[in-house]
């Protein structure tokens, strides 16, 4: 089954796996996306070079991970993708042994599927791996999981979205569910919204009485960064409890900066201080994934001067960050972070905020008690010992 040495691995059946090595078969990886999504109308098709970011070697994320990608053919044509992935810092984060599996992509095809999670599955074995869970592409902060219902939606920034047979297929694999997450859509134009403002200015004036010297603050383009480090760091304590987190590197935070400060809207990224503390933070992205569905063509080229268009008209964002220091965490902080976004920003009407944990409870009822929330999006996270 493994092709470690880049040779074709026979299968008891008509599929083969491959390691991805030339050209060629990288040409493939990425076309099987495009092709399994063609008639897909919610699909959001990334630019090639978007997907050989994230899988470039020299990424600040492989800076403390390494990654090896096969693809499945039947006959002459590439049915399938994966991606196995060792990170280095999650497992001291942890003091684990644990592998993962990401970019996956398959056609309805058991075996093909099958032969591609058994090939990544005995890799990393073959690398110490106790156990391998996924899909991470390449982690938990990148796009993960496989989408379960919300398939007529389409996917907002970094949120990954799947064919429907993706679930079944894993499951087939002797693969189980270990984690399910959610995402909320609201609009800030429903009625029932309009009330819960009318709560929330009652909550707000209760808290800043009973706490004079909390102060929010919009982010400034010339302090941009250096909030962005300030967060991270609160950040780190805040999420360090939470299941699978790995802290972020600075060269990924650097990185995090570059990117994001090509779209961000700066009055989207909030924070919260008392008196010279930084104690919360919310940070709004615009859905660059709708510009990217307004584009055509084959060409990233054509499909990037398209998006310079569409990039200053994007009508929805997504809420990728929101949280309070420990000592903050119940006194309403998180649900005033998200009303000044909401009182301030007139950008975006429609938002989402995900992702969420089933076993979240905190931030679901923290979340509902500040908008009129649909929860309309659901993922698994598969394991599998090994």
């Amino acid at each position: 089954m493994s092709d470690g040495d880049g040779k074709i691995a026979t299968l008891p059946t008509r599929i083969r796996i491959q390691r991805v090595e030339t050209a060629r078969q990288w040409k493939s990886f990425y076309q099987l996306k495009v092709e399994l999504y063609r008639t897909d109308p919610a699909a959001a098709i990334p630019l090639q070079s978007m997907e050989r970011d994230k899988l470039d070697p020299r990424s600040s994320f492989f800076e403390h991970a390494e990654r090896v990608a096969w693809i499945a053919l039947d006959g002459d044509r590439c049915v399938g993708r994966i991606v196995a992935i060792i990170d280095r810092l999650h497992n001291e984060h942890h003091n684990d042994t644990l592998g993962f599996f990401g970019f996956f992509e398959c056609a309805e095809d058991q075996d093909a599927a099958k032969g591609l999670v058994e090939t990544a599955q005995q890799w990393l074995r073959e690398k110490g791996c106790s156990a391998m869970r996924g899909p991470m592409s390449p982690s938990m902060k990148g796009e993960m999981g496989v989408l379960i219902d919300g398939f007529e939606h389409p996917p907002t920034i970094m949120m990954s979205h799947s064919r429907p047979w993706y679930d079944k297929l894993l499951l087939g694999c002797d693969l189980e569910v270990v984690k399910t997450f959610y995402a909320f859509h609201f609009d800030s134009t429903d009625p029932v919204q309009v009330l819960k403002d009318e709560k929330l200015n009652e909550f707000e004036a209760k808290v800043l009485e009973r706490f004079p010297e909390l102060r929010f603050e919009q982010i400034s383009q010339e302090d941009f960064a250096k909030a962005v480090h300030e967060v991270n760091e609160l950040g780190n304590e805040v999420r360090k409890v939470g299941w699978g987190f790995v802290p972020s590197t600075k060269a990924e935070i650097d990185t995090m900066i570059k990117n994001l400060g090509r779209i961000i809207h700066h009055e989207a990224f909030q924070v919260a201080y008392y008196k010279d503390e930084m104690v919360g933070y919310v940070i709004t992205i615009p859905d660059v994934n709708w510009a990217l569905r307004q584009t055509f063509g084959k060409w990233d080229w054509l499909r990037k001067i398209q998006m310079l268009f569409w990039l200053k008209r994007i009508p929805s964002a997504r809420v990728i960050a929101l949280g309070a220091a420990e000592k903050f965490r119940t006194k309403g902080i998180a649900m005033l972070l998200m009303k000044r976004l909401l009182d301030r920003h007139t950008i975006f009407k429609k938002w989402e905020m995900s992702w969420v944990l089933e076993d979240n409870v905190r931030s679901i009822r923290a979340i509902d008690r500040v908008t009129s929330l649909q929860r309309y999006k659901t993922w698994r996270i598969y394991e599998k010992p090994l």
